[in-house]
This record gives structure tokens, sequence and C-alpha cells, in this order.
């Protein structure tokens, strides 16, 4: 098992699981996996491929059998009842983590390489890229920090089923952990809900986990939840980080 698959289930606890697949040597699907990959070019279905395999193989190490995770009309994984998890790869690797219970939680990976400039002001505000972390470029930080908003997106959906933008949240860094906090009230999430992590550098990626609070714990909801309907936020952006 690599590197990161271990990291990942040491953060997650006796209860969760994760694999890695290379990206092309992801086994066959499950039939219900078969139709959301019905027009996907090549490089999407190896990636779907790989993605699937490594959730099966976590599922394996829980003791379960494989069991297939479809994806659901908006593009998110549709779990076996009893589980959550998460997908994420790169151009050449695909990860997921699978772990008992009703929770939600979000895995990113991304090359520990600086962002493009350029890209700086959409993902993030000059205060979260400023932050000072030991070892790691101002362009570094950048991506881990696009890395933390994704992964909080993935923890966040499955409550919400709300679509972010990248204004929605802001990440703090800790020494190796994160807490992404909500900037605008989402779902059963109040503003300032905190979504902790965690995220470290191995195999020359930055490999970030994210675990959605309980929606009864106001100490990390931050407000007591109000029995109104929300209203849509403005700025949304299309994202397609479900995987």
């Amino acid at each position: 098992m690599s590197e990161i698959a271990d990291w990942i289930e040491a953060w997650g606890g006796p209860e969760a699981a994760a694999c890695a697949v290379p990206i092309g040597a992801g086994g066959a699907l499950a039939p219900h996996e078969i139709p959301a990959m019905a027009h996907a070019i090549p490089s999407r279905r190896a990636e779907f491929a790989a993605g699937r395999d490594a959730a099966r193989r976590a599922m394996r190490r829980l003791g379960l059998p494989a069991m297939a995770v479809p994806m659901r009309p908006d593009r998110a994984p549709l779990w076996p009842e009893g589980l959550c998890g998460s997908i994420s790869h790169d151009a050449d690797l695909a990860v997921a983590v699978v772990r008992r219970g009703a929770g939600a939680l979000g895995l990113d990976i991304e090359p520990a390489t600086p962002l493009d400039p350029a890209l700086w002001s959409e993902i993030a505000s000059t205060d979260e890229i400023g932050q000072p972390v030991p070892g790691v470029s101002p362009g570094q930080v950048a991506r881990l920090v696009f890395a933390a908003k994704e992964a909080a997106y993935k923890a966040q959906y499955p409550a919400s089923g709300r679509v972010l933008g990248f204004e929605a949240m802001r990440i703090e860094i800790v020494g190796d952990g994160l807490v992404a906090r909500l900037r605008m009230a989402v779902g059963p999430y109040a503003v300032g809900t905190a979504f902790r992590g965690a995220w470290a550098i191995i195999d020359g990626r930055f490999v970030v986990m994210i675990e959605a609070p309980s929606i009864n714990d106001e100490a990390d909801l931050g407000f007591k939840l109000r029995n109104t309907e929300l209203t849509h936020p403005t700025g949304m952006v299309s994202r397609t980080v479900m995987r």
C-alpha cells in the first residue's frame, strides 16, 4: 500500500481504509457504474475506473465486500449504505478513502508545486496565501489552499447539496492541521462552521483530508441553526470535482 494511503488511514482511524491505484490500472467497472462513463473520453474513463477500483480495495481492507459506487445525477459518488468516503486523482494516481459511519469526508491530492500566480486571486484571498508555512513557498501555499477548499467542498456537499465558489470558505493552516471556515450559510451549516482536517506532502503531492462536523455540534457549526429557508448565495461557480 502506498505511503499516501498509510497517511490517510492513520488520520482516519480504525474505521477508515484507503488505497491508491495508478491511472490506467483500474479494474472493470461494476454494472451500475458503467452508465456514468457511457460518453466519457478514454482518459476520463481511466480516471473513473482507477478511483472506483481504489474505493473497492479500501472496502476490502475494512473486511467488506467490494461494492459498486455509482455516480449520482449531480456527479457525486453514491456510497453504499453505512459508508462514507471520498475519491481524488491527479494525472497519474487515483486515491480513495472509505470509512464506516454516516459522517462525510473530503479528500484531495494535488501536485506540491506552486500554483500559477494568475490564478491566486480566483482561489484565495491575499491573507490566505500569505499564511506562513515553514518550507512552503507562497505559490505552494496557494496550491495547498486550493486543495483544502476542494476537500472541504466535498465534505460539505452530502449535507448541503450546494455548489460553492472558492470565496465561500477561508482556509486556516496551523502546522499540519487545516480549518476550512464557511463565510456564508450553506444548507444546514451556518456562517462560521469549521471543517477540520490535516495535510501532508507525500511523493511530491499535497494530500488533504477534511471531515464535516456533525450538524448537531454548535461548537463547530459556529451559530445556532436557523429554521428558515436559506437563500441561494451569489458568486457560485460550476465545479466538477466530485470524481
